[in-house]
């Protein structure tokens, strides 16, 4: 009962920081790092491409951006999204780049093409690999299954930091252990819905590093939560996190542009004022704002935005500065609360 409570206080801490958290799409810059062949002008030419591809694909919140990257030749000229870079070499001697982006010229370049700006944060998956409990009588194949698992494993960390989402394995302990036993006959998806309601986590990833007669897999296999078919980890974590992101996403069409009636609550003082319009202001789909009225501590303003009203909604909800307000359903103009001053 003490070990679950701890595992409950953990996910609820990771919500938390998960919650707090800025959105990483609307973040001012951006700090990637790559390996690199060298210091020559193509070597680094090349690193910063790979920076950028990775960095369109953690801003937009799919790897479907790819695509698009390529269709709309955003990898070209890579050097006039970056503000600085550095050379350095990491604990193991090997060359790395270091590259800072510009967040603006990255979500404008988005927008522009009519690319996903991804406007959540990062996700929590609960990830089930059955060969980290498993146990075989042969030494020799359990080094080579401890080996391939703890690898895979390692993937699966890395692939988690590279799409911004925090992998969550299950402790396996005698209550895991116990529905493994009850559920050993039905398929992986009916034991993962029921353990990942024991994490509150509703999004699973389950990976097999074994085939049914328990050999050890030369490429291991994965099924998510959204896809029970069998396919690689790339793949199946891609389509997982994909799906999670789209709720979050933006996609603006360039050629709708319309004036969208706000009201900003707890504004206090001439301060808080400048603060609201500067933000607003610097929203990356506001071409203008005019400020009708100040009323106590509430203003209203007249804001010509690209694109919908969701759109604009979307990335106003996502910016730290402001909350929805729950007294804006029903209504023309959106609402919201500067939390900076609370």
């Amino acid at each position: 009962m003490q070990k679950f409570f701890y595992i409950l206080l953990f996910i609820s801490t990771l919500s938390n920081q998960i919650f707090t958290e800025q959105a990483y799409g609307l973040k001012d810059s951006y700090d990637i790092r790559v390996d690199l062949q060298g210091s020559d002008k193509i070597s680094i030419n090349k690193g910063m491409q790979e920076a950028l591809k990775t960095l369109f694909v953690k801003v937009s919140g799919s790897s479907e951006t790819l695509e698009g990257l390529n269709d709309n030749n955003l990898l070209k000229n890579p050097q006039k999204y970056v503000s600085e870079y550095r050379l350095e070499n990491n604990e193991k001697g090997e060359l790395q780049g270091n590259f800072l982006f510009s967040g603006r010229l990255i979500r404008q370049a988005l927008i522009k093409n009519t690319l996903p700006l991804w406007t959540g944060k990062s996700s929590t998956v609960l990830v089930y690999l059955p060969c980290l409990t498993e146990t075989v009588s042969s030494l020799n194949e359990n080094i080579t299954s401890n080996i391939s698992c703890l690898n895979f494993k390692q993937e699966i960390q890395n692939i988690s930091a590279t799409r911004l989402s925090y992998p969550v394995f299950p402790s396996m302990d005698l209550i895991d252990l116990s529905s493994l036993d009850l559920l050993r006959h039905l398929p992986t998806n009916i034991f993962m819905s029921r353990i990942s309601k024991r994490y509150n986590l509703s999004d699973w990833l389950a990976c097999f590093n074994k085939d049914d007669f328990g050999i050890v897999l030369e490429k291991p296999y994965c099924i998510s939560s959204i896809n029970t078919n069998p396919n690689s980890l790339e793949k199946t974590f891609n389509e997982l996190i994909n799906f999670i992101n789209n709720e979050f996403q933006v996609q603006v069409n360039n050629d709708l542009q319309i004036t969208v009636p706000v009201i900003v609550r707890n504004v206090r003082g001439q301060e808080a004022l400048n603060e609201v319009l500067a933000n607003i202001s610097n929203n990356i789909l506001v071409k203008n704002l005019n400020l009708k009225t100040i009323q106590n501590n509430d203003i209203q303003l007249s804001v010509q935005v690209l694109g919908s009203k969701i759109d604009f909604r979307k990335i106003m909800i996502a910016n730290e500065e402001f909350d929805h307000s729950p007294d804006d359903e029903d209504r023309i103009a959106l609402s919201f609360i500067y939390k900076k001053r609370i």
